[in-house]
């Protein structure tokens, strides 16, 4: 998943008529981007068709990528997204007969936060969010918590980041020793409860974490280089959904 493409030319687009429970027009209104993303039983295209039909006035279709489809609507910013979020959701599952249907939710958007980037918060928070939490729901990305920090950038530009912090445990290869410097960084440095949630003997998990350092050349002690690793672990653990 690259970088991600605005473009209206050739999208459907709602009038102006406002449906009954619709946000009002005269309503301080906001964009956000949704990302739709079903079964792998449901043809794209049969998602967009389902996805434009349901869609509110003033709302559009700004593409899609593989399975992905995402819109931009302006909705109210008083709390309501979620719930409206949803309410599109439902609608769309029932059109295409999915109740798996996902949907990411990204934005506002304004100065600091474009289109383009909102669009690409929608699409992640949709493929991590499903992975997360299960399938048939409405994630925001800010749902996603300290994803957010490593995500909000093209997949390459994540890989990169993992590669240069993690370097070879950011291969397939070293998948034991990436869960055990998961475990070790969400137990703040206790080798005890490393060795409790993998089912280790304590010196097992302290040859991982010497390996780890030789591997990361991190400092392992170093709270900043925690940070670093955290989040790098954060990003590895999403690319595989982010990538599908």
């Amino acid at each position: 998943m690259g970088g991600l493409f605005i473009s209206g030319a050739g999208r459907s687009e709602r009038g102006s008529a406002a449906r009954p429970g619709e946000p009002a027009c005269d309503r301080m209104t906001h964009p956000y981007a949704l990302a739709f993303l079903a079964a792998p039983r449901i043809a794209v295209r049969s998602l967009q068709r389902a996805v434009e039909d349901a869609m509110p006035s003033g709302a559009r279709v700004v593409g899609t990528r593989g399975p992905t489809v995402v819109s931009v609507h302006r909705l109210p910013g008083d709390g309501d997204v979620r719930r409206i979020a949803d309410g599109l959701r439902a609608r769309v599952a029932d059109a295409i007969g999915d109740p798996t249907l996902s949907v990411g939710l990204g934005g506002p958007s304004d100065r600091e936060h474009p289109l383009r980037l909102v669009a690409l918060h929608a699409e992640q928070a949709v493929r991590l969010g499903r992975a997360l939490n299960g399938h048939g729901r409405v994630t925001l990305f800010a749902d996603l918590g300290p994803y957010c920090f490593v995500l909000g950038r093209p997949t390459a530009e994540i890989r990169a980041f993992c590669r240069t912090i993690l370097g070879p445990l950011a291969d397939r290869a070293q998948r034991e020793e990436l869960r055990t410097l998961e475990e070790f960084l969400r137990a703040n440095g206790s080798v005890n409860a490393v060795a409790r949630a993998l089912f280790l003997h304590r010196n097992t998990v302290r040859q991982r974490l010497k390996r780890i350092g030789e591997l990361t050349g991190a400092d392992l002690e170093d709270a900043d280089q925690r940070v670093e690793l955290y989040l790098a672990v954060l990003g590895q653990t999403a690319l595989p959904e982010l990538a599908s």
